[in-house]
Parts: structure tokens; sequence; C-alpha cells
């Protein structure tokens, strides 16, 4: 099986996204806006144009121009290109000794993998049938029918969980939460290894109200199937440099959020511990 899809960075040697080392492929397209997103540049799912300041040279070359390759210096720089199965499989072989040594393997994240299924299921089946660990990074936010595709060639899920109030999720990512807390049902039932994925962003959802419902929620998940472990991710401001560098394609809004006090944070893993639950900072 082989396909295209649209990459907006790979990266080697990543430790965070699954156990191991990894390769990490970033997918281009969320059907998520979230306002916190720390990779705004994955979003939109076509290309963008995206400009380093670090790089340029004020030559003006780039102002009667609408290509990055007007740019000498690299200033502008394409996000995003079409790679296909066989290129990113080749890229994971050569980093096989690793993987075996490590226990890792390859992550689809982005962006949104589940938003390009012919070409996820073409990537994961392709690892497997080379003995290379997979996982999946995923808001869920699709059509169960897709969940149950990836599912017979997923080693593990990287599932978010961002808020549990329906209107509030709506508010801050664009989308109602309904689908998404089915589908990590699902994931639960198909006993596929799984990690849930909380970013914390003040004022969003640190209340005590959503708090103590996501820990409910973890709780039912974690009865129903294989949960791991539970990422506790505080918001950190990263992606709104990278948003501030997008000239072309669509720049997400961004919110004004701040980081939560580490105070706060040993809080909320103490009461997730003291319910039973897996849970640690990061991830």
């Amino acid at each position: 099986m082989t396909s295209k899809g649209c990459i907006f960075d790979i990266r080697r040697y990543a430790i965070h996204d699954g156990p191991g080392i990894r390769l990490n492929v970033f997918f281009k397209g969320c059907p998520l806006h979230c306002q916190w997103c720390h990779n705004p540049e994955g979003q939109d799912p076509e290309p963008v144009v995206m400009f380093n300041r670090t790089r340029c040279l004020s030559c003006g070359a780039c102002q009667d121009h609408t290509l990055p390759d007007a740019c000498p210096s690299g200033a502008l720089e394409t996000c995003g290109k079409c790679m296909e199965t066989g290129e990113i499989l080749e890229l994971a072989l050569r980093e096989k000794l690793f993987f075996d040594r490590s226990g890792g393997g390859i992550t689809c994240t982005g962006g949104e993998p589940l938003m390009q299924p012919e070409f996820l299921v073409s990537l994961l089946a392709a690892c497997k049938e080379n003995n290379i660990h997979t996982a999946v990074d995923t808001c869920l936010y699709t059509p169960e029918k897709v969940v149950q595709q990836v599912i017979p060639y997923t080693d593990l899920f990287l599932a978010d969980l961002k808020a549990m109030n329906p209107a509030l999720h709506k508010q801050y990512t664009g989308a109602d939460n309904a689908l998404i807390h089915s589908n990590l049902r699902t994931v639960a039932h198909s006993r596929v290894p799984f990690a849930l994925r909380i970013p914390l962003i003040p004022g969003v959802n640190d209340t005590k109200t959503e708090l103590e419902a996501m820990a409910a929620f973890a709780l039912e998940l974690q009865r129903a199937g294989n949960l791991i472990t539970i990422h506790l991710l505080p918001y950190h401001d990263y992606g709104k440099e990278k948003r501030s560098r997008i000239l072309r394609g669509r720049a997400p809004f961004q919110g004004n959020f701040s980081s939560p006090p580490e105070k706060q944070v040993r809080a909320i893993l103490n009461d997730f511990h003291r319910q039973g639950l897996p849970a640690f900072r990061g991830g």
C-alpha cells in the first residue's frame, strides 16, 4: 500500500511522544482551532509561508514575489510538503537500530494525522510490516470509522483530553467534544494501550469542576481499557512566536494565556494520584 500526504516536519531522536527514541512525523491540517495551539503552522491543511526574522537580510528581494525561493537568505520558507509512504518508511528504517535498542518507533502527530486517514493507515501498515512500533498522537475529532481503520496498525494512542464541558470545549477549540469522548471510549475498548494528554490551560480547564470531571472520565476509561498514563501538559507560549511568523496561509487565533504555577501543577498531579490515576508532568 502506498499513498501521499502533506507533512510539515519530521524530527529524529524524539524522546517525548511515546517510548524510546522516535521518529516524529508531523501531519498537516487539524479540524480543531485550539487557541493555545503550540503548532499553529500545522493547523492549515495546505502549506503556509513563514518568515524567520533572524535570517532576514532586509534586502527587499521578497517584496514583489510570492514564493520563498525569492529569498536569498532563507528567511522565507514553505511549511508543508507532499511526501510518499515509501519516503518516510525509508527514513524510519534508517533509525531502526535506535528503535530496537531503545524500544522506540515512529509517532504520527501534527496537526492531526487522522485528517489524512488513507496516508496514515498506509504509513502505519508499512511500519508494522517492518516491525516498527507505531504511535498516533491525536485529538480524535474524526468519524469513528476512521478510528476503527487505524486501530489495527497502532501500538499506542496518545489522545487529547482538553475539556469536559461541551460549551467550553467549543469556545476554545471550535468544536463540540461529544465525538471526541465517544472515540476515546472506542479506543479504550479496543484494548490498544493509550495515554491521555491534558493541556493545562489557566482560566480554561484548571477549575475544580473541570479537573474533577476529567479525573472521573479518566477513571471510566481506565476501567474500560489499557490506560497506561496521563500526561499533564502545562501551557507554554511557544506557539505564539510561530504564529507571528506565518505570512501566507491561515494564521489561527491565539488566546492570551499564561503558564500555570508549579504549585498548582503539583497539586493536580497529587490529586490524580490519590484517585489511582497514573499521571505525571510532560510526555
